[in-house]
């Protein structure tokens, strides 16, 4: 449920049965009754069908709208000789409808620019199936919409099964089952004894191979009818327009009143104790979850999203005496699944007797605030901090985070509090909250504990400790808590000390005087809304501002120069000198100070070193750019020394060689990281060897002076670094700081030697297996690697042949002889220096399939050789990209510019390229894509790392 809300207040208009949150829902009702507003400009309603309808137009990202299609249908409705087929159907819809037989559904929307798996996908759950679909919207192509919608009609009315076609999904769907891993140890203990449990949405391999035809045709005529679906549109859309396009083609869907309506299957547990435990060999310390079931706050109204707080309020006030009372025990209150909220203590102990104490003193505690409530300030201090986070949430949302919130809205009843007035009306009764409200709260928890618990116990293996919890231990130690002679809590306010401001040191806080005759050169790049500065000295400046909340800078400082470009020698002398040097701060600001000034000014800065890249890492708040660029330009150029701890720290080092801890031993024996040292020896990923030559006299031996001169020769060198800004920030403002402040690098004399020669990939086939897997299954890589020329061209043809490759392979492997579930391709490339790619096919397989299997990939790439792809596939790859690059790095994704930045320095690819990224694409040829791939793919130079359970 992650974010649940649904709006139930529908207000009857006059046009196409539409249904307005407008003007009526915006009116906030100042009772507890009041439901919550949906997002501003939502407009709900459904069709004479029955079919509902959300819409809500969005900006962001532009030229985009999200679709989805929310069937309030799942696992859950299936009979006992239907159990999987909610899932199976779910597949069906992308493999052959009505007016998109076969594969065309997917060709239609891939050609549109979008991604089978990332644009064009389904889910099913317990409850709920949802279809989903990211469309590129543009004025002069709006049609798509109709399209989309008469996709949506035959997903709810038009699915076509096909025997032979079912036969064959079976065989899919198996192998997904194979990968599929619940990652929690405890998952059958918190599901409990339910339909829940019994209606696993995959099924089992034996309900998949049961599956047929007629089965998935009586489920899907029984439950998928308009009245149990909502279609949901969010983004750059007309809503009186979309109302007309759904009335047309799904409003004409008969309405079928012998559908059978829905049931509500509520999570239920035993009574009683419900005890699970596993021995885990890593841990040093036990631990035992005491989890108590109990009914979710659905938040449907202003006073539902009260409770809600105060519910908080408790998890708080138990967590903060705990604390004061050295229990060691994390509270958390979170929803879990259907209408169950999971009310978990965590405790850690280092043997049973002290799981015991904190249980014990845990139990004790519950039952104080209980009979005795909440003192009024310790009730003051919990309010004080639950009001810090509860404000109003006015900003702009892309599309499909909106979306995400409108599922669950739909398919779980919770309301999201946004609007500023309702937020003020919630605010003021959880600020007249009483001791006495708590105490209910805290009263019902322990009457649901009485009624059934959960015990999630991990133990360490140890034979010394023979004696272990069980249910009976620990609910016994439990009412010893609770029978312990009880007094009020006595609340101890913290005191709060009022720190003085810190005046921020000189070398901070005086900005640098501009000067225009430090920049080289100057070019805006309109269509990425980037600018660059080349300045004198040599420095690059990338900007692209973005409109993220919370007007903070982000810096990222990259360089050439790395560990690999040191020989051997040097690399032992200059063993980790960033992260030592980083040890001292700054030389001109103590350190104790540096930290409470970057606390206080709320800057953040750090530094690393890779193989061939430096790089710096910082932020601060908009307004505080003057003390971010000097702060950088100060760690960059003047790092400070601290002898003690370098002294203490490689003493530590020194003393630990060689030692090795019980994860180093699994690790050393763990089957996918060996396989991932194997490849990246191969791939030329494992360049920096020096650790493996380190020795106690090599420790002994390094000098702190000696490294801080190699930290500044590498950071401190302006013709090697290009600074990139993102963010919310006035550019006008920041832009001039950032070139004062940078031009003051000087250029230096005697620059670090760099290693600039490509990696040579070997041009043998190498086979490499390792032991494990699953059962009967066979993971293997095949890896096709060798060098290229840095430019964004050639990065986007190797990402055009890594598309080509994901297709023929799904197409093959799973469409056509459904030998496994979901290949996938993976490009890795490295442009600057050592100008090399791989990509690498990864395939899961039946152990008796593994020779087909690769027939059948051999004959795929020979084919690719042998012809070029057609202009039309290309072509719908293009769009792809564009739609891509337009989604991702949009106005309100700073991470990702600075990440898409990054790449594009360090693979030595142009801001020109960049800039006419749609000219680079046009220019690509069916032709060039043929003569890349017969360089870059050879079968007969081909690495192989796989892992299987034959011997």
């Amino acid at each position: 449920m992650k974010n649940i809300f649904i709006q139930y207040a529908l207000l009857l208009s006059f046009m196409f049965g539409l249904l307005s949150s407008g003007h009526a829902l915006a009116q906030s009702s100042r009772s507890g009754c009041g439901l919550i507003s949906l997002p501003k400009g939502s407009v709900e309603g459904r069709l004479s069908n029955g079919l509902r309808y959300i819409i809500l137009p969005n900006a962001l990202p532009r030229h985009s709208v999200e679709v989805r299609m929310v069937m309030n249908v799942g696992s859950l409705q299936e009979e006992d000789d239907q159990r999987g087929s909610a899932h199976f159907l779910e597949h069906c819809a992308f493999i052959g409808t009505k007016h998109f037989p076969k594969r065309a559904l997917v060709d239609y929307f891939e050609g549109q620019g979008m991604k089978f798996g990332r644009d064009i996908n389904a889910f099913t759950g317990f409850d709920r199936t949802i279809y989903w679909l990211s469309l590129p919207y543009y004025s002069d192509h709006r049609e798509v919409l109709d399209t989309t919608f008469l996709a949506l009609r035959d997903w709810l009315c038009d699915i076509d099964f096909d025997n032979e076609r079912v036969k064959k999904e079976r065989g899919v769907i198996v192998e997904e089952l194979r990968g599929y891993q619940q990652n929690d140890d405890f998952y059958s203990l918190k599901m409990g004894h339910n339909r829940y449990a019994e209606r696993i949405p995959l099924g089992t391999e034996q309900d998949i191979n049961s599956i047929d035809g007629n089965r998935l045709k009586a489920f899907y005529k029984r439950w998928y009818i308009p009245s149990h679906a909502t279609v949901l549109i969010v983004g750059q859309v007309n809503v009186t327009e979309v109302i007309e396009k759904l009335s047309r083609i799904l409003g004409t869907i008969p309405s079928d009143n012998t559908g059978k309506s829905l049931t509500k299957f509520p999570m239920c547990y035993a009574k009683g104790a419900n005890w699970m435990e596993i021995e885990d060999s890593v841990r040093h310390e036990d631990k035992l979850e005491l989890i108590i079931p109990h009914t979710t706050c659905v938040r449907r109204t202003l006073q539902d999203a009260v409770e809600e707080q105060r519910r908080r309020m408790l998890a708080q006030c138990l967590s903060e005496r705990f604390a004061a009372d050295s229990i060691r025990c994390n509270v958390s209150d979170d929803w879990y699944l259907a209408d169950n909220d999971h009310f978990v203590l965590s405790f850690r102990g280092t043997s049973t007797a002290d799981l015991e104490h904190q249980l014990s003193a845990a139990s004790a505690e519950c039952h104080r605030l209980s009979r005795f409530g909440v003192p009024h300030n310790e009730l003051q201090q919990l309010i004080d901090t639950r009001l810090v986070h509860l404000i109003p949430d006015t900003t702009q949302h892309l599309s499909a985070n909106i979306c995400d919130d409108f599922v669950d809205y739909i398919t779980a009843g919770d309301r999201t509090l946004w609007k500023p007035d309702e937020v003020e009306w919630v605010r003021q009764q959880v600020a007249m909250t009483t001791g006495k409200q708590l105490q209910q709260v805290m009263k019902g928890l322990l009457k649901h504990l009485s009624r059934n618990r959960l015990y999630a116990y991990t133990y360490v293996n140890n034979s010394s400790e023979t004696a272990r919890l069980t249910a009976e231990r620990a609910d016994y130690v439990w009412s010893i808590g609770e029978k312990r002679p009880l007094t009020p809590y006595v609340f101890r306010m913290k005191e709060q000390l009022s720190e003085p401001r810190i005046i921020v040191p000189l070398c901070l806080a005086q900005p640098a005087v501009f000067t225009p005759a430090s920049i080289e050169s100057r070019q805006k790049w309109a269509d990425l809304g980037a600018e660059e500065v080349v300045l004198k000295n040599g420095l690059r400046l990338i900007l692209r501002p973005t409109i993220d909340e919370d007007s903070t800078i982000s810096l990222v400082a990259i360089g050439r120069g790395g560990t690999a470009d040191l020989s051997l020698p040097m690399q032992l002398k200059l063993h980790d000198a960033v992260g030592y040097v980083d040890m001292g701060g700054l030389s001109k600001v103590q350190n104790d100070t540096l930290l409470s000034v970057m606390t206080q000014e709320e800057l953040s800065m750090t530094v690393g070193v890779d193989a061939f890249w430096h790089q710096l890492l910082a932020s601060a708040p908009a307004g505080k750019s003057t003390e971010l660029f000097n702060l950088v330009y100060q760690k960059m150029c003047s790092p400070g020394i601290n002898r003690k701890d370098f002294e203490e720290t490689v003493t530590v080092e020194i003393e630990n060689l060689g030692k090795e801890t019980l994860l180093d031993k699994l690790l050393a024996h763990d089957t996918d990281r060996l396989m991932a040292s194997t490849i990246d020896s191969l791939v030329g990923n494992s360049v920096d060897n020096s650790r493996r030559h380190l020795t106690k006299s090599v420790l002994s031996t390094l000098d702190i002076d000696t490294l801080t001169t190699y930290y500044k020769r590498l950071f401190a060198d302006p013709s090697r670094l290009t600074v990139i800004l993102t963010g919310n920030f006035p550019i006008a403002d920041v832009l001039p700081k950032a070139v004062a402040t940078f031009a003051q690098m000087n250029v230096q004399s005697s620059p670090l030697p760099l290693n600039n020669t490509p990696f040579h990939i070997g041009k043998e086939m190498v086979e490499k297996g390792f032991e494990g897997g699953n059962d009967h299954q066979t993971l293997v890589n095949y890896i096709f690697a060798g060098n290229y020329t840095p430019s964004l061209q050639n990065s986007l043809c190797m990402k055009f042949i890594r598309d080509v490759l994901q297709d023929r392979v799904l197409k093959v492997l799973r469409e056509r002889e459904n030998l496994v579930y979901s290949p996938y391709v993976d490009l890795y490339y490295n442009g600057i220096p050592q100008q090399k790619y791989h990509f690498m096919i990864t395939v899961s397989m039946k152990d008796e399939n593994q020779q087909r299997v690769e027939r059948l990939l051999k004959d795929i790439i020979a084919q690719l050789k042998a012809s070029p792809i057609s202009t039309s596939e290309l072509g719908k790859m293009k769009r792809s990209f564009l739609v891509t690059k337009e989604k991702i790095l949009n106005d309100k994704a700073p991470t990702e510019w600075k990440t898409a930045l990054m790449t594009l320095v360090k693979n030595g690819e142009s801001l020109y390229d960049f800039d006419r990224y749609a000219a680079c694409l046009n220019d690509i040829t069916p032709e060039k894509l043929q003569k890349m791939i017969n360089e870059m793919i050879v079968w007969s130079q081909r690495y192989v790392v796989y892992k299987t359970q034959m011997k």
